[in-house]
């Protein structure tokens, strides 16, 4: 498995314990629904940050 798709393996692991932290947070009658969104977001902008990165990297091949 080349470093991209373990990377993509890893992005999908984090949100789906996001997901799972928020559904098991709910459940206990806790609402931090909005801090985990904003978090969430933050999540995936520093995904598509680093993913950037990356093709721009393998552009000038470092």
């Amino acid at each position: 498995m080349d470093t991209k798709n373990k990377l993509k393996e890893l992005n999908r692991e984090a949100l789906e314990k996001v997901e799972n932290y928020l559904k098991e947070k709910e459940s206990e009658g806790l609402d931090h629904h909005e801090k985990i969104h904003t978090a969430k977001e933050q999540w995936q902008m520093a995904w598509n940050n680093l993913m950037e990165t990356l093709l721009i990297l393998e552009k000038i091949e470092i």
